[in-house]
Order: C-alpha cells, then sequence, then structure tokens
C-alpha cells in the first residue's frame, strides 16, 4: 500500500521498460557469440533461466543498434499516464519482491527496469550506456511498521530514516501517503530529492539530474512476488498467480556485452568507456541483506535529507584533470576510439555525430 511513486525526469528520453519487450528485441549472447541452441529460440520469461546452462557470461544483447535506439529501447509506448484515475498508470509493470528476515523484518524491493540506460558526460564525452537497466528502492518494515528506505545509485546507493523521505498524498481523502524517489535523466539512479547529484568516478565530475517531471506509479501496475531467501522460491501473489518466474531466476545480464575498442561505438576516455556491459537482474541485488543498503558494511542511514555524508573523493589531491573551459583546449589526455590506433587528442580536436549516443 506503500509502493513508492517515482519522478522521472522531465526531459526524460528512455522511458520504463516492459521485460517481455525487451526480451522479444534481443538475443543471447554467450560473450560475443550468438547461441543458436534450442534453449535460445524458445525463450520466454517463464523459462529465461534455461540459460543458465551456458553459464553466467549470457548476455540479452540487443537486435537493432543502441546508437540509434528504436522505440523498444526508448520505452515510447511506457510514458506513464498523466490524466484522471490513470495518473501515473505506465503499461510498463514495476516488479515489487518482499522477504522476511530475523527480528521481525521485513523488506519489499521495487524494482524498476528500464531497457537502455544513457550514461552521463563531461566535457561533451558520454559514459556508461549500457542495453538494460535495473533500479531498485527497498522499504525496510520492522514488525509491520516502515523505518528504513534505501535508493539505489549506479554500484550503491543511500537510506534515510523512513520519517523523513518525501511522500505524496493518495486517496479520495488524501489521507494515505506514499514515499517518492527521484529518477535521474538518462542513467535512472534513485534520489531522495530532485536536483542536481554528482558522484565518484575518477575525474569525479559526473552528475545525475533529477526534477518533478513524469510520475510514474507502479502500484498500478506490477508483478508482485514473495521471495523466500531459504528455498530460494519466488511466489507469484494471489493477484496475478500467473506471473512468470524464470526470469527472476537468470543469472545474465540483461543487456549487451561492453564492446571492444575494435567495434566503432566503443571508446575509452582515462580508462571509463562510452558503453558498459548490461547489468544482473534482482536476485543479484543482494536480496538477503541485513543491513538496508545493498552495499553492506558501509551503510549509514542518514536521519535527514540535507545530512552530508563524508565520502571518498572529497579531497582535490587525487584530481587528474580540471575539466575546465581552459583544461579542455589545453589538456591532452589518452583517448581510444573504437576501429582506430590510440592516441594522444585534444578535446578540441574530436566531434561526434548528434544522432549518435
Amino acid at each position: 500500500d506503500i509502493a513508492p511513486y517515482v519522478y522521472l525526469h522531465s526531459e526524460e528520453r528512455f522511458m520504463p521498460g516492459d521485460i517481455g519487450e525487451h526480451l522479444m528485441h534481443t538475443t543471447p549472447y554467450l560473450n560475443y557469440t550468438p547461441i543458436t541452441s534450442h534453449t535460445a529460440q524458445h525463450l520466454r520469461l517463464s523459462n529465461l533461466d534455461d540459460l543458465n546452462e551456458f553459464g553466467k557470461h549470457v548476455y540479452l544483447t540487443s537486435d537493432d543498434d543502441p546508437s540509434y535506439p528504436p522505440s523498444w529501447l526508448r520505452g515510447d509506448r511506457n510514458v506513464p499516464s498523466g490524466f484522471g484515475d490513470d495518473v501515473g498508470l505506465s503499461s510498463a509493470p514495476g516488479l515489487i519482491i518482499w522477504t522476511e528476515k530475523a527480528g521481525g523484518v521485513v523488506d519489499a524491493f521495487y524494482f524498476y527496469f528500464y531497457s537502455f540506460n544513457l550514461g552521463n558526460t563531461v566535457a561533451g564525452w558520454r559514459f556508461g550506456n549500457h542495453v538494460g537497466d535495473w533500479e531498485h528502492t527497498a522499504l525496510r518494515f520492522v514488525d509491520g511498521r516502515p523505518v528504513n528506505m534505501f535508493f539505489s545509485e549506479h554500484s550503491g546507493g543511500s537510506a534515510y530514516e523512513y520519517a523523513t523521505v518525501e511522500r505524496l498524498a493518495k486517496g479520495i481523502l488524501m489521507t494515505h501517503t506514499q514515499p517518492v524517489t527521484y529518477s535521474a535523466r538518462g542513467s535512472h539512479a534513485n534520489y531522495a530529492t530532485p536536483g542536481p547529484h554528482y558522484y565518484a568516478i575518477p575525474l569525479h565530475l559526473l552528475a545525475d539530474h533529477t526534477d518533478k517531471g513524469y510520475l510514474w506509479d507502479p502500484a498500478k501496475n506490477n508483478y508482485l512476488y514473495h521471495y523466500n531467501l531459504e528455498t530460494d522460491k519466488l511466489t507469484p501473489d494471489a493477484d496475478n498467480l500467473n506471473a512468470p518466474t524464470g526470469w527472476f531466476h537468470f543469472n545474465g545480464k540483461w543487456g549487451d556485452r561492453f564492446y571492444p575498442l575494435t567495434d566503432k561505438r566503443q571508446y575509452r576516455v582515462v580508462g571509463q568507456y562510452h558503453f558498459v556491459n548490461g547489468p544482473t537482474g534482482p536476485k543479484h541485488k543482494n536480496l538477503g541483506r541485513t543491513e538496508v543498503c545493498q552495499n553492506e558494511g558501509s551503510c549509514i542511514v542518514q536521519p535527514s535529507l540535507t545530512y552530508q555524508l563524508k565520502g571518498p573523493f572529497k579531497g582535490d589531491d587525487d584530481i587528474d584533470i580540471e575539466w575546465t573551459d581552459n583544461a579542455n583546449r589545453e589538456a591532452r589526455v589518452t583517448v581510444e576510439f573504437g576501429g582506430a590506433d590510440s592516441g594522444e587528442v585534444e578535446f578540441e580536436e574530436v566531434r561526434f555525430g548528434s544522432g549518435e549516443l
């Protein structure tokens, strides 16, 4: 009853994805080789885990070039409605999985799938594109009461006391409230607040951007499951008993393997790639976590939305290049392009076609 609302960015180009539609437009590859067996030719969400016989290096590879994304990759038909009783309704289902743990703890995981992740840019260079994108929030309940909320961000995330997160009123009397998460433009990382959000890479200047754009309410269209951690069994809710389960147990990646530098779509700057691997699915997001954060051992549940964590990469002693206008003109870095020899290139000398990602 308190599934989070999602505010997609007002300039979002890659809307929520339908995992069934995604499967229809991809081909399983073992690394860079298509799998042509009988198993691969008869895939459905209900039996996607049959691919596990090929190991963990299976990639659901786009049948279309993601540099020029077609409608399904953009999620065009899944734009949330903005009208009447259907406000927030998307044709792409959200995926809700709840688990029971010791001490009266129940964790409810709200997974959001997108067929494409558009990476962010530094000085005109875009890093981190990938086909397939799994993001999530998690609510921790203790004895039936929500106490903490986790927001996934790239390889990590942030957690807050539930009482401090933003909530929206819902219902005829507007007395019921649901928490809010802000989905970043392109990357779909989740944040508790709107605005710019800087995150660490070696150059420390990539930023996500969130605002109150399209309102998505996954509670209006979803697959709801219970996951038994001890038996590894996923059970659909009584209201959707025919919901598929095989997709959950798939051990491979939900997108292309990163393109090698021999591929013209790929480039690498200061160790950062233009296209990276597709992600693993929800089962591999540490659902058995003891802390509310996905990455345990450094989980700090913040007491307010303005609480400032002191993390790594805050100093300036390890920054290699300042990405100022002068640096763009004067700095020389090693730039490696797909299909060409690597070499030292000044930033001003490089131009990319506006139609490509």
